[in-house]
């Protein structure tokens, strides 16, 4: 039975990390306009409640990971969200906060095509959050995360192309890692659970 991911601080550091990893040069935002229906649908409440309702779309998309899962998309609504924080709600456009919204449902999208293609590294990658391997074995665990984050960012961008060889060279470190983090527990009567232990 495999593991819940569940939403973890470790899963937010790992989106913050990957949004540094992908840097600011692709724009997502870039590929699509904003429907007459979506501006209609914005303009029909007052600015400031939509405003407020963008803060907790993004909140929301937070919780679930989006940093991580789909950065670019988070990335870009997040900045519009800054923009529009930063100006007087007169001055703010429907259109950006229309496109932030879009792009926090497409990254929502983005998401399930990652856990679905992804889902085993995911769980593995939640296991060792679980039991501490970054602070056991940061260098392996960073290294493997760093390419967790690349084949994210493939999937996301449309670039995932044929990465079978890569996802299975990933999945072999990040096995090999949680076999010596669970021995390490051992070894050092961590309290790990047999039911971890057991797991993957």
């Amino acid at each position: 039975m495999h593991p819940h991911i569940p939403s973890s601080w470790p899963f937010f550091l790992g989106g913050l990390f990957a949004i540094l990893l992908t840097g600011c040069a692709t724009r997502v935002g870039d590929d699509f306009r904003v429907s007459e229906g979506e501006l209609a649908l914005h303009d029909s409440i007052p600015k400031a409640e939509s405003i407020a309702k963008l803060e907790r779309h993004i909140s929301t998309a937070r919780y679930e990971d989006m940093p991580f899962l789909a950065p670019h998309h988070f990335r870009e609504a997040s900045d519009i969200l800054k923009n529009v924080q930063r100006t007087s709600p007169r001055n703010v456009t429907t259109y950006d906060l229309a496109k932030a919204d879009m792009l926090i449902d497409r990254g929502e999208a983005v998401i399930d095509k990652v856990k679905t293609q992804l889902g085993k590294e995911l769980e593995l990658k939640a296991l060792l959050d679980r039991n501490s391997a970054e602070a056991i074995y940061p260098r392996r665990y960073r290294s493997g995360i760093r390419e967790l984050s690349r084949l994210i960012e493939r999937i996301e961008l449309g670039r995932a192309g044929n990465m079978e060889r890569d996802r299975a060279d990933l999945n072999k470190s990040l096995q090999e890692l949680y076999s010596d983090t669970v021995a390490h527990a051992a070894l050092h009567g961590s309290p790990l659970s047999e039911k971890d232990a057991n797991e993957k």
